[in-house]
């Protein structure tokens, strides 16, 4: 009786790593290309490069398949942004695609800027994957296209 109860112990503490161990830390390179934001980037390079107006490419981008999620666009201002910790400033134009739904870890921008390397830095070091209450973002990925800056958070891999 001792021994199957230890048996059953030893079981239960193996199933219990086990489940710990799958449920980790999802981690995402953003050199992955089966991405959310590596998706949403490609579509930013393709887009910039046919318009240089930032709210029709942010259009485009949340119509595009590689935004599975009901967004919307808009015009955005300096100062406090969703996904930073600090005041966002030094942009001549910007505009975010964000969803419906609030509590959905994604958010995306694209900046008109005068420095986008600079201006990258910047959005990098303010970076808060966990601006939303209760969820993560699990992807950043921030790119440059001449003199605009794309920057996403998002729940990174397809599953």
């Amino acid at each position: 009786m001792k021994k199957n109860h230890i048996k059953e112990i030893i079981f239960a503490s193996i199933f219990m790593c086990m489940c710990l161990i799958s449920c980790g830390n999802k981690s995402s390179s953003s050199s992955d290309a089966n991405t959310m934001g590596t998706k949403l980037a490609a579509v930013f390079k393709k887009e910039i490069t046919k318009e240089t107006d930032i709210v029709k490419v942010a259009d485009a981008i949340a119509a595009s398949s590689a935004c599975d999620l009901e967004c919307v666009v808009s015009e955005i201002e300096e100062g406090y942004l969703a996904g930073f910790s600090s005041d966002i400033s030094g942009f001549n134009k910007g505009v975010t695609i964000m969803p419906l739904i609030g509590s959905i870890p994604f958010v995306a921008y694209i900046f008109e800027v005068n420095n986008p390397e600079e201006f990258k830095s910047v959005l990098l070091d303010s970076a808060d994957p966990r601006w939303n209450i209760c969820t993560q973002a699990d992807e950043t990925v921030c790119d440059i296209s001449g003199k605009y800056v794309f920057f996403t958070m998002c729940p990174g891999n397809d599953e």
